[in-house]
């Protein structure tokens, strides 16, 4: 990936991005930007999925990515955390910064970065372990605990994060496999924060769970806002009216518009826009 930015990603990195006023298509905001990204273009082989995606997204919110099936709002998700890395024959160009940072730096460790950029996948995928090694798998591997009872701590205090702990602290040594649907995606979540990241991405997190597991996790997103970026993909134009503060719609791979969330389903600027929200394309 090609980029401009002087400076590159690390663990911890500073910049003037978290200062508190920051440019954003012209107009300064009091929010400080977490992820931006200019002019992004994703290539499949030869097929072009991504036209120049250029985006701001602030911290302590929850911004929700919507738009037709097919219309590049996950590709560019992925790209956040470089999880396109792992797919042959896909090429990402343009700039992504975190805090910025180039995500993209030749010197990055995508896994370092995936630990500050960590994603929630729409199906609950837990580890075939205990509850406790769930959570406690990312921050043993990073080296954030120097013994058990830190551990301990960790693992309390991210079940807890995730609105889980009063649910499992009497089972830590079951499966987590055995755990409610909606359950095992809030103990995703738990093992999302156990690495404390600064981002998290969620792919469709409630698509697979019940209303009641969704109306739970909805609820946890909205308490994790406070401490973390939070980007959802959703199909869901009433739940991304419920959880996020700004919302990106894409179609046919570009970034139509982007603005708070009221703006964007009351007002929207475009008619492609109006027309998703309508129901006339979808």
């Amino acid at each position: 990936m090609t980029s401009q930015s002087p400076q590159e990603f690390q663990p911890g990195a500073t910049s003037i991005a978290q200062a508190g006023l920051h440019a954003t298509h012209g107009v300064l905001t009091d929010n400080p930007v977490k992820v931006s990204a200019r002019d992004v273009n994703v290539f499949y082989g030869a097929k072009q999925a991504l036209f120049n995606v250029s985006i701001t997204i602030p911290n302590h919110s929850v911004s929700a990515f919507i738009g037709p099936s097919g219309c590049g709002k996950t590709t560019f998700l992925r790209c956040i955390n470089r999880m396109n890395d792992t797919i042959d024959g896909c090429r990402v160009t343009g700039e992504i910064n975190l805090d910025g940072a180039n995500a993209y730096g030749k010197n990055v460790d995508p896994v370092l970065l995936r630990a500050r950029v960590g994603m929630v996948f729409q199906k609950p995928n837990p580890f075939p372990k205990s509850i406790y090694e769930n959570v406690a798998y990312g921050p043993r591997i990073h080296g954030m605990a120097k013994n058990k009872a830190d551990l301990d701590i960790i693992v309390e205090k991210s079940l807890r994060r995730a609105a889980l702990w009063e649910e499992v602290k009497d089972r830590l040594d079951q499966s987590g496999t055995g755990l409610s649907g909606g359950q095992q995606q809030r103990l995703v979540i738990a093992r999302t924060v156990a690495v404390d990241p600064d981002v998290i991405l969620m792919d469709e997190p409630c698509s697979a769970l019940d209303p009641i597991a969704t109306a739970k996790v909805e609820e946890l997103i909205d308490e994790l806002r406070e401490k973390y970026c939070i980007i959802i993909v959703t199909h869901s134009m009433a739940q991304a009216a419920r959880v996020s503060q700004r919302t990106a719609f894409f179609h046919l791979g570009t970034l139509v518009e982007t603005g708070p969330t009221e703006e964007i389903f009351q007002n929207p600027r475009d008619k492609r826009t109006q027309d998703y929200i309508t129901g006339r394309i979808g």
